[in-house]
């Protein structure tokens, strides 16, 4: 968990765009009289998301999965952790999510365990894979767009 100031984030609000601390506010899992707590992956994807760097939430290998994942009508749940972790494979991108497939497989053994759902470890590989190609077919569409 992670605690961020009720006061720092309305000042925060003041220069991000619209929407944002109703965006933040509705990822709140606990508040206290001068905090609001955050699960930890959370406070990391919306940190990452309002930085003014590349968005990592809306595109590459995380986002890829995520839409796979959709088709199999496994979607993100409150408090599930996934948008941090989504977030997480699109900052390290189709080659850093290569090289941490385990883990990545190992967040979706955790996360299929929490639900109740059928694991496999081979076709949940080959859907990051699936995912990883994905990615990089979409980062060279962009590409040849601009």
């Amino acid at each position: 968990m992670k605690g961020v100031h009720i006061e720092a984030l309305h000042e925060a609000a003041k220069s991000k765009p619209a929407g944002y601390l109703e965006d933040v506010l509705s990822y709140v899992v606990e508040r206290k009289d001068t905090h609001v707590l955050f699960e930890t992956d959370d406070y990391y994807m919306l940190r990452d998301k309002y930085s003014g760097d590349v968005d990592p939430v809306h595109r590459g290998v995380g986002t890829e999965l995520h839409k796979l994942l959709g088709k199999f009508g496994i979607g993100m749940q409150k408090g599930c952790g996934c948008k941090g972790r989504m977030a997480q494979m699109n900052k390290w991108g189709p080659q850093g999510c290569a090289e941490n497939i385990e883990t990545i497989i190992e967040w979706l053994k955790e996360e299929a365990v929490k639900r109740r759902l059928p694991f496999m470890t081979m076709p949940a590989k080959m859907l990051v894979r699936r995912a990883i190609a994905n990615a990089r077919k979409e980062a060279q569409r962009v590409k040849g767009t601009s």
